[in-house]
């Protein structure tokens, strides 16, 4: 089939970013922004993504629907476009492009499949084009061919072939390093700083690991991220689970990131964040609760 129309659902900073490029690709997308927040609607708009009204409307009029949503939206919103496809009678291809274990990967893949639609297993790696990046979303089951469509439009399409659950498990197995990496880093400093010792850790790192100590300078605009990744350090522990690791590590840092929602900075999205805020300063204000 030929991918001309694409449903994104929704359009946050990375599905707004995905929709914008593919529109600039010469593809038509569409999205539903009934409930949708102003900046969502602010988002779609600038990206000339349109709106189309209800998900029914998504639903017919797609070639290839987009699920881009915080992990624990995921599971929902299948059920959601499953009822559309019954109630509409459509066969849509449907891509969940979430950041979830493979096991809710398969169960999300029967329930658009058991309602007649196509289902693509994927997981995105990399940033959002409105930050310039070109993200790899990575591809798997009987139809990912019909997502890598959309490859060289703005984004890259690896099809790994073999079964659902390959693409969404390398995403947890990379994310697993990468934003792992990043609790460990503000919890890290966070207790340095309860216990008096933020200076004398920076002054030991810039001696000794000034590489880690770069690094740990994206403690300053996690606050941004925090709320959408508690929900993934969760699926990347149910993966570690399911393959016989511990899940502790994860489920840790899925608290650390609850703890960072919570703070005082916590509400910060993209585009948002104070950007002349010291590494310290930021430190700080996530060891304050928002309601203090």
């Amino acid at each position: 089939m030929t991918v001309k129309t694409v449903g994104v659902m929704s359009p946050g900073d990375m599905g707004s970013g995905v929709g914008g490029v593919l529109v600039r690709n010469g593809l038509r997308v569409i999205t539903s922004l009934q409930g949708r927040s102003d900046a969502s609607i602010s988002r779609a708009l600038e990206q000339g993504i349109v709106d189309v009204g209800s998900l029914d409307d998504v639903v017919t009029a797609s070639d290839l629907i987009l699920s881009i949503l915080v992990p624990s939206e995921a599971v929902g919103f299948a059920e959601s476009v499953a009822e559309s496809i019954i109630r509409t009678g459509s066969q849509v291809p449907f891509a969940d492009c979430n950041a979830v274990s493979p096991a809710t990967g398969v169960k999300i893949g029967e329930i658009i499949t058991a309602a007649g639609g196509m289902f693509i297993d994927a997981g995105i790696i990399g940033g959002s084009p409105r930050n310039g990046a070109i993200p790899r979303f990575y591809a798997s089951g009987e139809y990912a061919m019909i997502l890598a469509e959309l490859d060289g439009k703005g984004i890259s399409v690896p099809v790994m072939g073999g079964p659902i659950g390959r693409a969404s498990g390398l995403k947890m197995v990379y994310a697993a390093l990468t934003k792992g990496s990043a609790a460990l880093h503000a919890s890290t400093l966070m207790t340095a700083k309860s216990l008096g010792l933020f200076d004398d850790l920076i002054c030991e790192l810039e001696e000794s690991q000034p590489a880690t100590l770069n690094a740990m300078n994206r403690v300053n605009s996690i606050s941004a991220q925090a709320f959408r990744w508690i929900g993934e350090m969760e699926e990347i522990a149910a993966t570690f689970q399911q393959a016989g690791i511990t899940p502790s590590i994860h489920a840790g840092a899925a608290e650390t990131f609850q703890k960072i929602s919570d703070s005082s900075i916590g509400q910060e999205r993209v585009g948002t964040v104070d950007q002349n805020r010291t590494l310290e300063d930021t430190v700080a204000a996530m060891l304050v609760k928002l309601d203090q």
